[in-house]
């Protein structure tokens, strides 16, 4: 009887969980869900094309005379900045050189003060012989007053003495005086008359010297305007001089390396106490800003490039991106059938460092005027590809062909108005018409 009791309990509980259970089912699920708009515009893809960071610049380290390294205060690895003392280089021998190049200088000077006595002579030269031309010029000018004061008398003298035979004459002819009488006049007149014109024919000797000292005068300017070129050409030669002893003088003393460039020393190829050349570096210096990103291109990929366009750039080992510049755009293939291109990035922190991997993010437009989901919201489900949109509170299933798609957007092609409402959480649970409720962002941040 106990053992019937018990059964009885059992099967009215059970009638009652039944009952409870059709009650629930009864009452319809709501589902919440997550949504996005859809938009209406072109699809635009980032096309990846893999290069590699290389330094932009590599500047050698060489010392401007042979000589011992006797200090070296970088090591391979290091960072220096330019104008820094890498080294310091002793030549050695050279001291030998600055002598002879200290007389090549005292000899230089001696040439000079010579040839400043000679333009000082010439001067003077110059000078004596324009006093020569005043003092013949003024000798001349006495001489001429004085012919010409001579000239002037024997002028009078012969009209006297042929006025006088002139009337000596007419007495001859009244036959009052004999006529050797007339003769004699007429003789004293005919010489009185060529010693005139011979006065007036006569040039003074201080002409001859005037013009003598005139050319004396030239004479001197010429060697003047040698002396002078003489004292050129010796203080050119003493200013050569002394810029080879100058020379001789920084060869001699100790050198100090500097750095070329700011960078990193990526290579050292000498140690303290070596010899070094002024013909081979002994290290190098690497600049690291900017970087220059290289990449090969197919012939389909090189329209993409164009010089002196901006370009973003992907450093995977630094999870970085950054804006490069294209530098370079080759026109002609390498041995590998590609194109190289050169982008150049900046660098100030030195993170990126040559080889790391880096990739070119080229935004191409693949489908225009187009509709593009969260990729989240696109369901693959056999052979079907769906989507569910909000319609009076109820998911509603539309299938879609994909276009183009990328990980957080896809460009598809279906019968949904712009703007649509589409389930990016909560879809894979629904059938068509179930009902949802939109969670709020506050409800989804609570719900994760």
């Amino acid at each position: 009887m106990k053992r019937l009791s018990i059964l009885i309990v059992l099967l009215i509980f059970v009638t009652a969980c039944t009952q409870e259970d059709a009650s629930e089912d009864v009452e319809e699920r709501i589902t919440p869900v997550e949504v996005e708009n859809i938009k209406k515009e072109d699809f635009v893809v980032d096309r990846k094309i893999v290069g590699r960071a290389t330094s932009a610049d590599s500047s050698p380290v060489t010392a401007r005379t042979p000589g011992e390294l006797v200090t070296l205060n970088v090591s391979k690895g290091d960072r220096v900045e330019e104008g820094e003392t890498i080294g310091v280089v002793d030549p050695g021998t050279g001291e030998s050189q600055v002598e002879l190049q200290q007389l090549a200088v005292q000899q230089a000077e001696k040439q000079l003060e010579n040839a400043r006595i000679s333009e000082r002579q010439a001067e003077r030269g110059v000078e004596n012989a324009k006093e020569q031309v005043d003092l013949a010029e003024q000798a001349s000018q006495s001489e001429a007053s004085q012919s010409a004061q001579a000239a002037q008398a024997a002028q009078q003298q012969y009209e006297q003495a042929q006025q006088l035979a002139d009337e000596t004459k007419k007495l001859v002819e009244e036959g009052t005086v004999p006529e050797a009488l007339y003769e004699q006049a007429q003789n004293r007149a005919d010489q009185a008359k060529a010693q005139y014109q011979q006065l007036q024919g006569q040039k003074g000797q201080s002409s001859s010297a005037a013009g003598q000292a005139e050319a004396q005068v030239d004479q001197a300017e010429q060697q003047l305007e040698q002396a002078r070129v003489a004292v050129d050409q010796a203080e050119l030669q003493v200013e050569q001089a002394n810029v080879q002893l100058s020379q001789a003088q920084d060869q001699a003393s100790n050198e100090a390396v500097t750095a070329p460039a700011t960078g990193e020393v990526s290579t050292m190829n000498a140690g303290e106490g070596d010899f070094v050349t002024n013909q081979q570096p002994f290290a190098t210096v690497v600049s690291l800003n900017p970087m220059t990103v290289t990449a090969s291109v197919t012939a389909e990929q090189l329209p993409l490039f164009e010089k002196g366009e901006e370009i973003e750039v992907e450093i995977s080992s630094l999870d970085q991106k950054v804006t490069a510049k294209v530098a370079y755009v080759s026109s002609v293939p390498d041995d590998t059938d590609l194109y190289p291109v050169e982008a150049t990035v900046g660098n100030d922190k030195e993170k990126i460092k040559p080889g790391m991997m880096a990739t070119f993010l080229l935004p191409e437009n693949v489908v225009e005027d187009t509709l593009i989901v969260p990729t989240d919201s696109v369901v693959e489900e056999n052979d079907d590809t769906y989507v569910y949109h909000v319609v009076d509170e109820k998911a509603v299933r539309v299938d879609v062909e994909v276009l183009e798609g990328q990980s957080d957007f896809t460009a598809i092609s279906a019968d949904l108005p712009e703007n649509a409402e589409v389930i990016t959480t909560g879809q894979l649970t629904l059938s068509d018409g179930d009902k949802v409720s939109i969670m709020k962002e506050e409800d989804s941040d609570e719900a994760r």
